[in-house]
């Protein structure tokens, strides 16, 4: 029989949304709200922000701009 191990996770999602018309200070705003929980979750400082957009998804549904990123803990 093989060997294997099992993990248990919980996934926190941040999400913010408005109209996908928005203006593009507003759209900047919320990012960078985004960012500044981003980092707050994170334990990290402006110096180690990510420089890619990597660390967020967007997307437009029902005529909303949605930015979110999701944060998976392992359950001990």
């Amino acid at each position: 029989m093989a060997l294997y191990e099992t993990r248990e996770y919980t996934t926190t999602t941040y999400e913010w949304s408005l109209p996908a018309d928005c203006s593009d200070s507003d759209l900047n705003a919320v990012r960078a709200k985004a960012l500044d929980t981003y980092l707050i979750v994170h334990g990290l400082d402006e110096s180690n922000a990510p420089v890619d957009g990597s660390w967020i998804q967007s997307s437009v549904a029902d005529g909303r701009f949605v930015l979110r990123f999701d944060v998976r803990e392992v359950q001990p």
